[in-house]
């Protein structure tokens, strides 16, 4: 099923907690205490495979767990959290190397294998199940991986544009990616060591999203994403060893209900992708957010949460499931 969603664009005046209401700021402040540094929300800490994560958590019932991508966060699913948390407990936890985490290493073994494995051991850690999975761009891949490699870990998952550079050149794509890691990646790696910051930024980001699109992020989402330069610096030198294995046999063993979300804006290389992931996944839906970029659930985070939330109340957990979760 392909649903198609209209996104109205409004400018990129992306801002955090400009995302995230008063009232809603009121309700997390009245449960936890509110976090110390402005523009962050309260988290908690654990222990998993070898590093300590930091997650935020709000909300009763079924579990929802948010996967963020390249330079995100916790707080890169703000957008979500209100609209989320009305039904579901939220889960939206910074993976290994991402802030506010301390770095356990040199960031040598970053690579999507890893954050696997992170966050299969994150859910198992937190008694969860089975639990509904949301990721987007590079944190979608890495739910997808879950799901295939550990499938009594994923209810559903919602996929926001995920991303296979191997993929990308099995389908005919090669000359792309070697024109991305020459014009984007190899000179915003060699910006960073630099010191130039915002040129390395403005080159990854506008390949990604368009032209113009990081000097009209606000400074606080600029702010947060120079929270995370470390971990892009880590990424890009890690280069093809980014892409632990994942086939399209992997892909075909991933059973739980899924859904692809795509912008009509997004490079054509994603649609590429997705159209090959619609043939391998047995049980997967699209929809398609008209006119949005990639990484919908931060640029059009309304049409994002209606597709969404839409899917996961066609797949609700049974009722006894859903009470051993929140307990």
């Amino acid at each position: 099923m392909r649903e198609r969603i209209k996104f109205k664009r409004k400018g990129l005046h992306i801002s955090m907690p400009g995302l995230v209401t008063a009232s809603f700021l009121d309700q997390v402040t009245k449960a936890q205490p509110r976090a110390e540094r402005e523009n962050d929300l309260p988290t908690q800490r654990l222990q998993v495979n070898g590093t300590e994560l930091h997650y935020f958590e709000f909300g009763r019932g079924e579990p929802v767990i948010f996967v963020h991508g390249t330079t995100g966060d916790y707080r890169t699913w703000a957008g979500q959290f209100e609209a989320f948390s009305a039904n579901h407990r939220v889960i939206s936890y910074s993976r290994r190397y991402h802030y506010p985490n301390v770095w356990n290493g040199d960031g040598s073994d970053y690579n999507l294998g890893l954050h696997t494995d992170d966050l299969a051991a994150f859910i198992q850690a937190l008694g969860l199940g089975a639990a509904h999975l949301v990721g987007v761009s590079s944190g979608a891949s890495i739910a997808a991986k879950l799901a295939s490699f550990h499938p009594r870990l994923a209810r559903t998952l919602v996929l926001d544009e995920p991303e296979w550079a191997p993929w990308s050149i099995e389908l005919g794509t090669g000359e792309f990616v070697r024109q991305w890691r020459e014009e984007v990646e190899i000179p915003a790696a060699a910006a960073l060591a630099a010191g130039e910051d915002d040129k390395a930024l403005r080159l990854f980001y506008d390949a990604v999203m368009g032209p113009g699109t990081y000097d009209q992020f606000s400074p606080e989402h600029r702010a947060r994403i120079h929270d995370n330069l470390p971990e892009l610096k880590a990424e890009l030198q890690c280069g093809e060893r980014f892409y632990s294995p994942f086939s399209f046999d992997d892909a075909r063993n991933i059973k739980a209900p899924t859904l692809l979300v795509e912008g009509t804006n997004s490079l054509p290389v994603f649609a590429l992708l997705a159209d090959k992931l619609t043939q391998c996944v047995p049980n997967i839906e699209r929809a398609i957010i008209e006119g949005a970029p990639h990484a919908t659930s931060v640029m059009a985070p309304d049409q994002f949460n209606e597709a969404a939330l839409a899917f996961l109340g066609r797949h609700r957990i049974d009722d006894q499931y859903a009470i051993r979760a929140m307990d």
